[in-house]
């Protein structure tokens, strides 16, 4: 089974029920984990999430902080990969990562080690950078408007998928609605902060953490002007579905239906 783990950023490391989901899921106390610092431009960044996810529980938590492209083609980095039951990339600036390791032996063994079932998380920039087509970078508003947002190639860990993160606290669901009336064949996915969407075999989401999860299907849309505006005006667009999902919430890619648990009643 495939498990991608894109956190909307900001988790909470003082109650990190999260990141214990990600250490829990990428094996407990024999967790190997690996982490990819080179989003942020912390020195720190990949040391302070290694001792987090020893304090979490994992057996051994290591920081490939590698900052050349150059770097990226050792032969240690990539068997440091294939070793790895979990692999984590921080936040920062989402562009950075593909930049340093596109078409290098690297990108090929965390895509091979996604394949065999190694759960791959990422927060913020770590989870925008999973898919295929990305959001580099793009303005917050609600309403879509024609430019803002940029699109550009990701680790390509799935090709139907899109992450946006701080999804609420940045007002970015005009930019992912823009994303989709542009490829209706893609679903959007919005993280808020301290909250997770994990995706299993690219066909079933669920929710964790303390926000919620935007889901955006175009696979209904029925019109959209996208393709004819400029200059920044806004878009119209019609038929796309919007479901909102909190802890406990699922979604089925494949039939596109959200689960919602029904309340449990309390007896006296």
């Amino acid at each position: 089974m495939t498990t991608l783990m894109p956190i909307g950023g900001n988790e909470s490391h003082k109650k990190p029920a999260v990141l214990q989901e990600f250490v829990n899921r990428a094996g407990g106390f024999q967790a190997d984990i690996v982490i990819f610092p080179q989003t942020s431009v912390l020195v720190d960044t990949g040391d302070e999430y290694a001792a987090l996810f020893l304090k979490l529980g994992a057996r051994s938590a290591r920081s490939l902080g590698f900052r050349t492209r150059a770097e990226a083609y050792a032969e240690d980095l990539s068997a440091a990969v294939q070793s790895a039951s979990g692999i984590f990339i921080s936040g920062g600036t989402q562009m950075r990562l593909p930049a340093l390791i596109g078409g290098t032996p690297l990108e090929a063994a965390i895509l091979e080690a996604y394949r065999r079932g190694v759960i791959i998380a990422g927060t913020s920039a770590g989870a925008a950078v999973m898919p295929k087509v990305m959001i580099g970078y793009g303005k917050g508003g609600p309403t879509p408007r024609e430019g803002m947002a940029h699109f550009t190639p990701g680790l390509g860990l799935t090709e139907r998928i899109v992450f946006d993160q701080h999804f609420r606290q940045k007002d970015r669901l005009g930019r992912l609605i823009y994303l989709i009336a542009s490829h209706p064949g893609l679903l959007g996915i919005g993280i808020d902060e301290n909250t997770a969407a994990i995706v299993e075999d690219e066909s079933s989401i669920t929710v964790t953490g303390s926000g919620a999860v935007t889901i955006v299907d175009g696979s209904e849309m029925q019109a959209t002007n996208v393709a004819e505006i400029e200059r920044g005006g806004a878009i119209a667009v019609s038929g796309i579905r919007i479901h909102v999902l909190t802890a406990g919430c699922s979604f089925n890619v494949e039939t596109r239906k959200a689960d919602i648990p029904a309340l449990e009643l309390l007896r006296e």
